[in-house]
């Protein structure tokens, strides 16, 4: 919490935090990757030391993958990540998946499904930590993709 708040979280933000269990600041942080992401918060020690474990929310922390798939939520968040992921659109749902990447990623992404038209899939990067995400675009997605500052503390 002291480092939300020397990283300028804002009065609201902060007095949820201190309300919030763990689950619901892990669905806290899922709203506002970019705010964390541009920040560095929380740092990859705590996120390994606190946080390794919440795969099944979305957040991926020093995985190397093998093609996985990720379609039913809507963000999708890898720190310290390496390795080949595929994308699709989950269509019960009508998801698309939004992805960023932190803290040294070193990924390519593809798609899992022919789409028509092809879905546009965001890739979020910070551009000070050194990721590196290639998208193979095909007849089944586009890619784009934004850079997330980050902010001089």
């Amino acid at each position: 919490m002291s480092d939300a708040r020397s990283g300028g979280i804002c009065a609201e933000g902060y007095g949820l935090m201190r309300c919030y269990d763990r689950d619901e600041l892990i669905a806290y942080y899922l709203k506002c990757p970019d705010w964390c992401m541009e920040r560095g918060f929380p740092s990859l020690d705590i996120l390994r030391s606190e946080f390794s474990d919440i795969e099944d929310k979305g957040v991926y922390v020093g995985r190397t993958f093998d093609g996985e798939v990720f379609s039913d939520k809507q963000v999708y968040v890898f720190h310290d990540c390496k390795g080949i992921i595929k994308v699709a659109m989950d269509y019960n749902k009508a998801i698309i998946p939004m992805l960023y990447f932190a803290n040294g990623c070193d990924i390519t992404v593809s798609c899992e499904q022919p789409n028509d038209p092809p879905i546009i899939v965001p890739i979020y990067y910070t551009e000070d930590s050194m990721n590196k995400v290639v998208a193979v675009a095909s007849e089944g997605c586009k890619f784009t993709y934004s850079i997330i500052n980050s902010i001089e503390l």
